[in-house]
């Protein structure tokens, strides 16, 4: 019997990617509505719109769900933060609940994104194309500690490709609307520069 190996692959991060978060509302309940993080890093706007056009149409065919509007978030790579054996073999005992995710990203929402960062995670390596598939977990404030961060990591179910030897720590460069017609960025109406104030 072999012994499991762990954190011995260097997953190449991508510098930057797009998130995206769908507003969404039941069909046959408008007053049901959320806000909905997908998990995909997306390497391109491109992508991202084609991505959720595609998610959006199987919504409309099941009549249950439904878009009706989306959020980009663009991302830069900060830094990687490492993983280790003792994630995978010293578990927490109590797991996160159902909708931790999206509450994070709510309230992130409802608060100002630059103060976050966002963890992605290498969910899996393919060892036939040597290419990794990545994630976005959950957005952490910029003040988090180390330590949060290890007791987020193994208070989490999240599939993640034991092999790696990171994560991915990315900052918010912005956050703003996305048309899925037009694949336009939608720039916020108030465009006027804060103003300073000396203290």
């Amino acid at each position: 019997m072999t012994n499991k190996r762990f954190c011995y692959r260097e997953p190449n991060f991508p510098d930057e990617g797009y998130l995206a978060l769908l507003f969404m509302s039941a069909t046959d309940d408008d007053n049901l509505r959320f806000l909905y993080p997908m998990m995909p890093l997306y390497p391109s706007l491109a992508m991202l719109r084609t991505k959720i056009k595609h998610f959006k149409n199987s919504l409309d065919k099941r009549k249950k769900l439904t878009t009706y509007g989306v959020i980009v978030i663009k991302i830069n790579l900060v830094k990687k933060y490492p993983l280790r054996k003792e994630h995978w073999a010293n578990p927490q005992g109590e797991l996160f609940e159902k909708d931790y995710r999206m509450t994070k990203f709510r309230e992130m929402m409802a608060d100002m994104p630059q103060l976050y960062s966002v963890i992605v995670l290498p969910s899996h390596y393919d060892t036939k194309t040597k290419k990794w598939n990545y994630i976005n977990w959950i957005p952490i404030l910029l003040t988090t500690s180390d330590e949060k961060i290890d007791n987020l990591i193994k208070a989490s179910d999240q599939s993640v490709d034991e092999s790696a030897n990171n994560m991915g720590i990315y900052s918010i460069e912005y956050t703003r609307g996305f048309d899925l017609e037009t694949g336009e960025i939608i720039e916020p109406k108030n465009t006027s520069p804060i103003k300073q104030v000396d203290c």
